[in-house]
């Protein structure tokens, strides 16, 4: 029985791991994209900033209204324009992620919330923009298979990560 205990805590513990072992530090901070030209889904706070949309995908703000519903907020600007403001998920966070040996700890606020703000002018959708969060910077030694695949040691954004590894 004593054998069976002993694989079974080595079982759990590798499950545990998540592909990451060693000495790491991130900060977490709110990621801002914006479109002068959004893709809007049909799923409310669905938009696709990447790629821009085309003139006939130009959604009217009565469009966007029947297909979102009312937003949570609604907020005029000086110049004419209105900024409708959906929830689209939980809370932004900020902070850092310390990770020892193989122990995350998180040492994060809540900063607001995670939403879609859309600019209206003269009855159509002039801009864009998606606000959550996203792990920033960061520093690491060990093996970061799920983060930054693989062994080694490094620092860097996460998105300088990303571009190095996909192919180009």
């Amino acid at each position: 029985m004593h054998k069976f205990l002993r694989h079974m805590v080595w079982i759990v513990t590798a499950v545990m791991l998540q592909g990451c072992i060693g000495l790491g530090a991130w900060t977490l901070g709110t990621r801002t994209e914006s479109s002068d030209r959004p893709k809007i889904d049909e799923t409310r706070g669905a938009i696709d900033l990447r790629q821009a949309g085309t003139e006939a995908d130009r959604k009217t703000a009565l469009e966007l209204r029947r297909q979102w519903g009312e937003p949570d907020r609604i907020e005029s600007r000086e110049d004419g324009k209105e900024e409708w403001i959906y929830k689209t998920g939980g809370l932004r966070w900020a902070g850092m992620v310390l990770y020892l040996v193989i122990i995350p700890l998180p040492a994060m606020i809540p900063v607001g919330t995670q939403d879609v703000s859309v600019l209206i002018y003269e009855g159509y959708i002039e801009q864009a923009t998606s606000r959550d969060w996203a792990f920033k910077a960061g520093a690491y030694c060990g093996f970061f298979g799920m983060v930054y695949g693989g062994l080694g040691c490094g620092t860097g954004t996460f998105e300088e990560k990303q571009r190095s590894a996909s192919p180009s």
